[in-house]
């Protein structure tokens, strides 16, 4: 039980930042899975398939939903050492959105390039636990998993690093 809790105390920073990262997936995922299975009723292809439009819908809803979730428990719960007060949330919450609007069109660019190469290798959907897993969820999970590692060195780096190390840089 002491090596858990030291094991915990020394890597609580990513251990919390992989837990909220998970969260935010899941949400993220949520939000586009819902946007694709809707979407497709108004937005399909002659085939009634989602289009390359309604991908680019589900990833901009995703990433609406991915970022409020995110800034709130990075800032609440993760970045313990980031500056506190309205004035540098405002600021925070900007560098965070523009670090997140970079990975976005990186998980836009990684996701619709997954796409293209699975279903020009002729796969549709793969079997996951006895799971029928359409090509555009299993992009999306693998990009998403690339995305949260980016996130995580631009928060830490750049968005909630505190004065302290502002100053030191300098």
């Amino acid at each position: 039980m002491n090596r858990l809790k030291e094991f915990y105390s020394r890597h609580k920073e990513i251990l919390l930042y992989l837990l909220f990262g998970g969260i935010t997936t899941v949400v993220s995922l949520t939000t586009c899975f819902i946007t694709l299975k809707v979407g497709v009723l108004f937005i399909h292809d002659e085939n009634g398939a989602p289009t390359e439009l309604l991908d680019v819908l589900g990833s901009t809803l995703q990433w609406i939903a991915g970022v409020t979730v995110a800034f709130i428990t990075n800032k609440k719960w993760v970045f313990k050492q980031a500056e506190r007060g309205a004035a540098s949330a405002v600021t925070q919450f900007f560098k965070f959105a523009g670090g997140r609007v970079a990975t976005y069109f990186l998980e836009v660019a990684v996701n619709l390039g997954i796409i293209a190469l699975l279903e020009y290798l002729g796969y549709r959907a793969f079997e996951v636990l006895g799971f029928s897993v359409t090509v555009r969820l299993w992009a999306k999970v693998i990009s998403s998993f690339g995305v949260v590692v980016a996130n995580y060195f631009i928060s830490k780096l750049i968005v909630f690093k505190s004065k302290g190390v502002q100053e030191k840089q300098e």
